[in-house]
């Protein structure tokens, strides 16, 4: 395996996602025109469709501005979607796919989640990929199993994956409470990035989802093999978020 599969993140920045789900407004982005995190760390917002334009105008040009989700079809007769290109038009960086949510809710498989990988990153995109377990999962100790069939069903027919971000978000620690421990979270990036360095030898950051907030970020960040955040509910509150993006 490449040394630079594990090495960290540029100049040992982290890189922060905020994911606002279906939250937010022209008010809160207002409250976030002066957000001011630390330099060194990478720091990207993923706002609801109809905030992307807002986000663009209102949010510091140190923010990256990135979407929650795209269509799996580049274009056509599909009612409702909106596709990647469509977001590289508004001038969008990243794009979240395969967020547990829409596994969930909405029935995402992996071929479907592959499309969109494709998509993204043939329109010049960076997807953040979401991969994790449930707690029925973890209690029968099959963590790594679906982690790697998840990777599989989106990595395999990648001809690049550059700007390629992985988000584990253990399912049963998303807006729980629950973290698992330093070391739970050490050996599953770990191993995620050992799968992921079967496909490729340059490196691809992994960043941790699950209840992170301002009072666990910095310990989680701390931890060998983790290279940022992907946060949900704490990304809402600006102080909460200034803590997270400077930990």
């Amino acid at each position: 395996m490449s040394n630079e599969l594990n090495s960290p993140t540029r100049n040992n920045c982290k890189i922060i996602v905020a994911n606002w789900k279906m939250n937010g407004s022209e008010t809160l982005l207002k409250d976030f025109a002066t957000f001011s995190p630390s330099k060194m760390n990478d720091v990207i917002v993923c706002v609801p469709f109809t905030l992307l334009d807002s986000a663009k105008e209102i949010l510091p040009n140190s923010i990256k501005i990135g979407a929650q989700n795209c269509s799996e079809e580049d274009k056509g007769a599909f009612t409702g979607e909106i596709s990647a290109s469509m977001l590289c038009e508004k001038g969008v960086t990243h794009v979240i796919i395969g967020h547990s949510e829409r596994r969930k809710l909405f029935n995402e498989t992996n071929s479907i989640i592959s499309k969109k990988v494709e998509l993204v990153l043939k329109n010049e995109l960076a997807p953040i990929v979401c991969i994790g377990e449930t707690l029925s999962e973890k209690k029968a100790n099959k963590t790594f199993q679906v982690l790697e069939k998840q990777i599989d069903g989106f990595i395999t027919n990648l001809d690049s994956h550059m700007g390629c971000i992985v988000a584990y978000e253990p399912i049963w620690a998303i807006g729980s409470g629950l973290v698992p421990s330093d070391n739970e979270i050490k050996e599953t990036h770990l191993h995620i990035k050992e799968k992921l360095g079967q496909f490729f030898t340059t490196y691809i950051p992994v960043l941790y989802g699950g209840s992170a907030n301002a009072e666990n970020c910095s310990k989680i960040t701390s931890i060998e093999n983790v290279d940022g955040l992907l946060v949900g509910g704490a990304s809402l509150n600006k102080n909460d978020f200034m803590v997270i993006c400077n930990c």
